[in-house]
């Protein structure tokens, strides 16, 4: 499992973000990646580099959603299972990250415009 780890960041250094894990579950390379910005792109150059279909799911968490996308494989022979999590924002676009940092710092009675995302 080392060998395959060592040869698959090696040839893909991008891929070096990824929290690698091996033995942590039995014959398993493992690696994940928490709260990843985007939607869960690094999985999706695990499956480019590996082969394999991304699965993606979501569920309420906290103020926003969470979304998961996975992967299960092999690479050298050697099973994998990758995943990355990230933030879903709510209907309106913004995540609770997105409204904490949009209103710290403003002063009480200030208004602040958010676009609707249209804007060319």
């Amino acid at each position: 499992m080392s060998a395959a780890l060592a040869h698959l960041l090696s040839d893909h250094p991008e891929l070096s973000s990824i929290i690698w894990s091996v033995g942590d579950r039995p014959g398993v390379l493992t690696g994940h990646k928490i709260d990843e910005t985007g939607q869960g792109e690094i999985v999706d150059a695990c499956a480019e580099i590996m082969g394999g279909h991304v699965a993606r799911t979501s569920h309420p968490f906290g103020q926003d959603g969470q979304g998961v996308a996975q992967l299960v494989t092999t690479y050298d022979g050697v099973p994998v299972h990758v995943y990355a999590t990230y933030v879903l924002p709510r209907k309106h676009g913004l995540t609770a990250a997105d409204l904490r940092r949009l209103f710290t710092g403003l002063p009480l009675g200030a208004v602040a415009v958010i676009g609707s995302g249209d804007e060319a």
